[in-house]
């Protein structure tokens, strides 16, 4: 066994013996043999970026081992993803917020109970990597099918969507979405646990929630110096005072209605595109990270998606394009699956939008920074949510640099005019 970095330190209990027990059963093949294994820290590759690799993993230690596995006596390269529960400030705070407790739930339960669903009807879409093991003792952790293997990658650093991804993403989104309420309707304590929103008066989230209020506050020092933004300076500045008890109000709100299953976490970081070889344009996604998931409004992961991941002029010329096919593919998914319940309409998706918009704006001001933040090494909440100079820096950094400047004036703007920063 080997290590791809000399500063780098895998858990003790990952062995090559330990993957092999776990591989044999997952495959069901009592030939498997582990013969070699190098450990790395786990990296996506964007072929954008020239094949650079960076590490992934805000609330979570990822690891990649390579593997050369025997099989029925063949030989071939193998490798895997283990997502461990972190340490530190950061490893306390996924703890309180249970985030590997429902990730581990979401693999379990939700995402083969939804392909199953699907495969009945013939559509065999398949939403996240394969989940190979998971445990929550005595640590928590995941052994996920790398998406490397076949072909998947992050999209170009420090850019937004364009539109080919993002209606991928929204067709795949929707989809999730429709089986999610035929779960629910099969079995409502399945969703208990995520009822729970990513933004509640839950004390445990009390450490976690600093992260909104502080980069809002940072957006609004950075648009204080711009001329003809005083007016949205003083409501984003009220915004960071208010924002939790505002997004309590906003998730509360959401119990009585159409409620779905949000991945609550969709940036675009937690996606992974496969490219057409022969076309060069995107033709699968993969939906990655379930930590954050929630039972609520769709318009959680549609704000969260299209006001955070997508290019500000794609949103701005093509928004209602996008949600029409978005509900086109909700609609029609669970008249497939034979739903007799109420299926919202286009209109319906439209106003749930607005009247959640406080997520879009969450979305832009505290995760797109983060999109275009260009030191490296500073991925974690820790870094984050810091009050300290450090984190102070990190934040002012992120919403000065030119293009996260631009997506703000832009967005912010946008927001201020449809009347999404009244509170």
């Amino acid at each position: 066994m080997g290590t791809g970095s000399k500063n780098y330190t895998p858990p003790d209990w990952l062995t090559a013996e330990f993957l092999q027990d776990v591989l044999k059963e997952y495959f069901k093949d009592d030939t498997l043999e582990v013969q070699d294994m190098t450990l790395r820290e786990a990296a996506v590759t964007s072929s954008a970026e020239g094949g650079k690799e960076k590490v992934s993993g805000f609330a979570s230690e990822m690891h990649r081992a390579v593997l050369q596995l025997k099989r029925s006596n063949t030989l071939s390269k193998f490798s895997v993803i283990i997502k461990v529960h972190p340490k530190g400030l950061t490893g306390v705070l996924a703890h309180k917020s249970k985030l590997f407790k429902r990730e581990i739930m979401t693999y379990k339960e939700i995402i083969p109970r939804i392909e199953e669903l699907l495969n009945g009807i013939n559509d065999r879409t398949k939403f996240a990597p394969a989940c190979y093991y998971t445990t929550e003792t005595p640590e928590p952790f995941l052994i996920l099918e790398d998406m490397n293997l076949e072909g998947y990658e992050n999209f170009e650093k420090r850019r937004l969507l364009n539109l080919e991804y993002v209606m991928l993403t929204v067709r795949k989104l929707a989809k999730l979405h429709a089986c999610s309420v035929i779960v629910a309707t099969e079995n409502s304590r399945i969703m208990e646990i995520f009822k729970e929103p990513p933004i509640s008066r839950h004390p445990d989230r009390k450490d976690f929630l600093e992260f909104f209020p502080v980069n809002i506050r940072c957006v609004a020092e950075e648009t204080s110096h711009w001329p003809g933004y005083e007016k949205i300076t003083e409501k984003m500045f009220k915004l960071s005072e208010n924002v939790i008890e505002k997004a309590v109000e906003m998730y509360e709100n959401q119990v009585k209605r159409f409620r779905v299953f949000n991945v609550a976490d969709l940036w675009i970081d937690n996606l992974m595109f496969r490219i057409n070889t022969e076309t060069q344009e995107p033709d699968d996604v993969m939906l990655l990270d379930y930590q954050l998931c929630y039972y609520g409004s769709p318009a959680v992961d549609l704000n969260y998606l299209l006001y955070g991941s997508v290019n500000e002029n794609v949103r701005k010329m093509h928004l209602k394009y996008i949600v029409r096919e978005y509900h086109h593919i909700l609609k029609e998914t669970l008249e497939k699956l034979n739903y007799n319940g109420f299926i919202p309409s286009l209109k319906d998706i439209s106003i749930d939008m607005i009247r959640n918009s406080l997520q879009g704006v969450i979305a832009a001001t505290c995760l797109t920074p983060i999109i275009f933040m260009e030191k490296e090494g500073y991925e974690n909440l820790e870094y984050l949510i810091s009050l300290n100079e450090q984190g102070s820096q990190i934040r002012r950094e992120n919403v000065e640099n030119p293009k996260c400047r631009t997506f703000l004036q832009r967005t912010i703007k946008e927001f201020e005019l449809s009347g999404f920063l009244d509170f």
